[in-house]
């Protein structure tokens, strides 16, 4: 079996995510929380925006981009008055280029494309390793598929661009220091580079792996004589990154490096380093854990004990150290429920091709494929869980936006930003504010004064946000918001139900 034969299998097997993501998209895209953000961006930018400033569409019609109904920790006001938005501009640029292949309304299936190229760098990868095409297929699929790195082709991130980088990268390196060629030390340069653009953390899996790789080698002086023109000019490129993200954010590190040190540094965030540890790896009430989850990583525990020193000993201890001290490092606890593994995908990756190439050399195979079976399982049904929750949201989300558009208002107002999780699709179509206070509305009857717009006003009683993820002056000042409207120039005409929001349409007095 070549290539390109896996190559199909491979196809073929992505047309699984490009079947869900079809689904939730029938009739509205399908973008929320995290990735609605994104989505703004590339919206923003092709319309002749920029990737990093914040879209803000009300102010067409005279709103000042401090009611923008979007914050922390998607949005942020820098000291000279510029908002702009956490997530890398560098996602947004890469889908700039598959925009001239494709319409803006397949945007979100951007990182299924990715997530499909990821399988066929893996496969090289594992190629390096392993000769026998039966087994490269397997473990590519296993890889891919039996964790949580199948998750990243459902969502709206840039996950799946990132673990591109780190897969080059990986690859580049191995191929470099067995064969030295200058193509080899460009791509991993420009790939070290660019993963570390788009997710840091994902950066210290690929030190931790390059680390160990050069220090159990036998050739260190020769390796580091051959790798230090492309260290050289990786650190040039890094540093163009630095003077414009100091230019835009006034900070080397952009604003998610920003935001991260500014919240490491905070008393706002109470850090609870042995039950965030904890349940990051085994679960609480909000997480499912990434070794619940996902017990195949036990698996992979036992072999790093059992190998010997190899060439595959690298990845199965940067993968798994990466995995233990991640809990420690971050200052976030993103993601609830199956979803806050989103931060482990580079270790996972190391671990598990260190796992599986190694899990071939042993015999006899039906026992390894009885062992398998259990683990493999367990990994089939966190996937599905987490296919069902974005069904169900997707449904949620559907209800909200259909039912906005139902309404058809000329302007929507949110009180406070708990709602802006799901404004999704509708906040491109509809100009939308954010107001904490009655007077703050009265503010915005003034504005509109010459303009007798029909406004949505929409409120979530009983706020059910996980409120942990949020600094508690933030939380205050922004989220927990319970006043009552009271409109004067505008009245209220009806009231509506929309999902778990209530909404309030007003028009001007006559």
């Amino acid at each position: 079996m070549n290539f390109y034969y896996r190559g199909f299998i491979y196809f073929l097997i992505v047309l699984v995510p490009i079947f869900y993501r079809w689904k939730w998209n029938d009739g509205h895209v399908f973008v929320s929380s995290d990735p609605q953000i994104k989505y703004y961006q590339v919206i923003h930018l092709a319309q002749g925006g920029s990737a990093e400033k914040c879209f803000f569409p009300a102010s067409q019609i005279g709103f000042k981009t401090e009611q923008i109904p979007i914050g922390y920790p998607w949005a942020f006001f820098l000291k000279n008055g510029d908002c702009v938005f956490q997530y890398p501009s560098l996602f947004v640029w890469v889908q700039k280029l598959f925009l001239f292949l494709f319409d803006l309304k397949y945007i979100t299936y951007f990182p299924i494309l990715i997530f499909f190229i990821n399988f066929l760098i893996l496969d090289r990868i594992i190629k390096l390793f392993e000769d026998r095409p039966i087994f490269i297929l397997i473990t590519v699929i296993l890889i891919q598929v039996f964790s949580p790195v199948f998750l990243s082709s459902l969502d709206y991130s840039e996950l799946t661009l990132t673990n591109f980088f780190l897969l080059l990268a990986i690859y580049s390196y191995v191929c470099f220091v067995r064969t030295p060629k200058y193509y080899l030390g460009l791509i991993l340069s420009f790939s070290i580079v660019f993963n570390f653009q788009l997710r840091p953390e994902s950066s210290i899996a690929l030190v931790l792996f390059l680390g160990s790789t050069y220090i159990l080698s036998d050739a260190k002086i020769q390796i580091l004589k051959q790798l230090l023109p492309y260290v050289v000019f990786a650190l040039i490129v890094q540093c163009f990154f630095f003077a414009y993200n100091n230019s835009v954010y006034g900070h080397i590190l952009g604003m998610r490096g920003l935001n991260t040190v500014n919240d490491l540094g905070s008393n706002e965030l109470q850090r609870n380093f042995l039950g965030e540890w904890v349940a990051d790896l085994w679960g609480n009430d909000f997480k499912i854990g990434i070794f619940k989850g996902y017990p195949i990583l036990f698996l992979s525990s036992v072999i790093v004990w059992q190998r010997k020193r190899n060439e595959l000993i690298p990845f199965l201890v940067s993968g798994l150290f990466f995995i233990l001290i991640l809990p420690i490092l971050s200052p976030y606890r993103a993601g609830v429920d199956i979803f806050g593994m989103r931060y482990y995908e580079s270790g996972i990756y190391l671990l598990l091709i260190g796992t599986f190439i190694s899990i071939w050399k042993l015999k006899p195979y039906y026992l390894l494929i009885i062992i398998l079976l259990p683990f493999l399982y367990f990994s089939y049904k966190s996937d599905t869980r987490a296919i069902k929750q974005w069904s169900s949201s997707s449904k949620v989300y559907k209800e909200i936006i259909s039912e906005i558009q139902n309404i058809n208002p000329d302007l929507i107002v949110h009180r406070g930003l708990s709602l802006s999780y799901l404004m999704g699709e509708g906040y491109v179509k509809y100009p939308q504010i954010a107001i904490f206070s009655n007077e703050e509305w009265l503010k915005v009857e003034e504005t509109l004064k010459d303009k007798p717009l029909r406004i949505l006003y929409l409120q979530w009683e009983g706020n059910r946000l996980v409120k942990d993820e949020f600094p508690k002056k933030i939380w205050k000042e922004k989220f927990d918001i319970n006043f009552q409207l009271k409109p004067k120039v505008y009245s209220i005409q009806s009231e509506y139900k929309i999902a778990h929001f209530q909404g309030l349409l007003l028009e001007k007095k006559h």
